[in-house]
C-alpha cells in the first residue's frame, strides 16, 4: 500500500499529460487519413489542363497532353470517349469552366466510441517487483452519441491552371459536446511535367476548434508524379505536415510520408486502387516516446450496383515510438497499429445531387494500454454540387 500511496502525484500528472484531451488520441486517428484518405485526383487534375489549353486555343499543347493521359493513365471509357471528341473537334465548343465551384454536404449519424475511449480496465505502472496496477474509472470508458454534421467547400481559379480550395465542417455530438469539431482548410493546387510525366503540387493550411476553443493548427505541402513502372504507371507522393496543438504543445509534431500509388480498372464499373508509404514522425518538442517512424497501407475498391457506387477502403497505419513512453513509469516504447475499415455508398437523387451512406470501423492496438480502443459509426449524408 505505502508504494501505490507514493506513485500517486507523479501517476496524476501523468494521465493529466496522457488523457487531458481525448483530442490527442483523435490526432492519431486524423493521421490516417492524412495524405491517404481521399485517393489521388491526379488524373481529373491533368485532362483538367488540357481543357484549359484547348480554352485557351493552344490546340497543340492540348494533344501532348492528350497522348501523354493516354498512354501513361489507366482511364475510364467514359473519360477516353471525352478525349477522343476533343481530340475530333481539334478542342473546338470547349466552354470556359465556371469560376467558382461549390459543394455543401449535410447529415448525421451515430458513433459508438467519440471519446476513443479504452478497452483496458487497468494500467500497469513500473516494472519488475515495483510495479503496481491502477484500475481506471468509468471517465476512461467510451463515449456514444448521435452527431449531425455540415459542411461547404469551394474551388476557383487562380490563373490559368493552378486551382485554389477552401473547405470548413463542423460535427457536433450531441451527448459528447465538449468533442464538437470544427475544421476549416485552404489549399493551393498547381500542375507540372517534370521529363514528360505529369504531376500536381499542393499546399494546405488549417485550424481546428474543439470544444469551442482552438486544438491545432496545420500546415502541409506535397507533390504527386506520374512514373512509368513495367506496364501502366504509378503515382509517387512526397507530404510533409507540421501540425502545432494549441494546449498540449509538447505533441507538436513533423509528419513526412514518402509513397507509391496505383490505380486499375479491371471492367468499365469495377476498378481496384491501393498504396503503400514509409513516413517519419518528428517531436518537435518533448513528446512521450520521441519520435516514431512507420509505414501506411491502403487498399480499396469502386464497383457499381443498380444506381449505386460501392466503395470499401481499408487503411492501415503502423509506427513504433524511438524511446520509452515514460522511463520509471511506463517503460516501453509505443508500437501502434491503426486499421479503419470504411464503406461508402453513393447514390444520385437529382441533378448534382446525392446520397452517402457510410459504415466506419476503426481499431486501434498499442503497447501502452491508453491508446488502444475500438470504434464504429453510421451515417447518412445528402451532398449539393454546383
Amino acid at each position: 500500500m505505502g508504494d501505490r500511496g507514493r506513485s500517486w502525484p507523479i501517476l496524476g500528472l501523468l494521465l493529466c499529460l496522457v488523457m487531458s484531451s481525448a483530442g490527442v488520441r483523435a490526432a492519431e486517428q486524423a493521421e490516417a487519413h492524412q495524405a491517404g484518405e481521399v485517393a489521388p485526383s491526379i488524373e481529373a487534375d491533368i485532362v483538367n489542363t488540357a481543357l484549359e489549353h484547348c480554352r485557351l486555343g493552344e490546340a497543340i499543347q492540348a494533344q501532348a497532353l492528350f497522348n501523354a493521359i493516354k498512354a501513361q493513365l489507366d482511364l475510364t471509357d467514359p473519360m477516353r470517349e471525352i478525349i477522343r471528341s476533343l481530340e475530333a473537334s481539334g478542342c473546338a465548343g470547349v466552354a470556359a469552366p465556371p469560376p467558382v465551384r461549390w459543394s455543401v454536404q449535410l447529415g448525421g449519424g451515430y458513433d459508438n466510441n467519440v471519446n476513443q475511449g479504452i478497452l483496458s480496465r487497468s494500467l500497469v505502472m513500473g516494472s519488475g517487483l515495483s510495479s503496481i496496477e491502477l484500475e481506471l474509472g468509468d471517465a476512461y470508458r467510451p463515449k456514444a452519441s448521435a452527431f449531425v454534421v455540415g459542411g461547404l467547400d469551394a474551388s476557383f481559379r487562380i490563373g490559368n491552371f493552378a486551382v485554389g480550395q477552401v473547405a470548413v465542417q463542423h460535427r457536433d455530438n450531441h451527448s459528447v459536446p465538449e468533442l464538437n469539431m470544427t475544421s476549416l482548410v485552404a489549399s493551393a493546387i498547381s500542375p507540372f511535367s517534370l521529363f514528360d510525366r505529369p504531376g500536381r503540387i499542393q499546399f494546405d493550411l488549417g485550424e481546428t476548434w474543439l470544444g469551442g476553443s482552438n486544438y491545432q493548427k496545420a500546415g502541409s505541402a506535397g507533390v504527386q508524379w506520374l512514373f512509368m513502372g513495367s506496364g501502366q504507371p504509378w503515382l509517387a507522393s512526397l507530404a510533409t505536415l507540421r501540425t502545432n496543438y494549441a494546449s498540449l504543445p509538447n505533441q507538436d509534431n513533423q509528419l513526412t510520408e514518402l509513397g507509391i500509388w496505383r490505380e486499375k480498372h479491371v471492367a468499365p464499373t469495377l476498378g481496384f486502387f491501393g498504396g503503400l508509404s514509409a513516413l517519419y514522425d518528428r517531436a518537435v518538442n518533448r513528446r512521450p516516446g520521441g519520435d516514431r517512424a512507420g509505414w501506411r497501407f491502403q487498399l480499396g475498391g469502386t464497383t457499381v450496383m443498380a444506381d449505386w457506387l460501392i466503395q470499401p477502403r481499408l487503411n492501415v497505419l503502423r509506427w513504433e515510438s524511438q524511446e520509452l513512453f515514460s522511463p520509471g513509469l511506463i517503460d516501453v516504447r509505443r508500437r501502434h497499429q491503426l486499421a479503419i475499415l470504411d464503406i461508402q455508398l453513393v447514390r444520385p437523387i437529382a441533378e448534382k445531387q446525392q446520397i452517402i451512406l457510410e459504415w466506419r470501423a476503426s481499431s486501434a492496438q498499442d503497447s501502452v494500454p491508453l491508446f488502444t480502443y475500438r470504434a464504429q459509426s453510421v451515417g447518412v449524408y445528402w451532398r449539393l454540387q454546383r
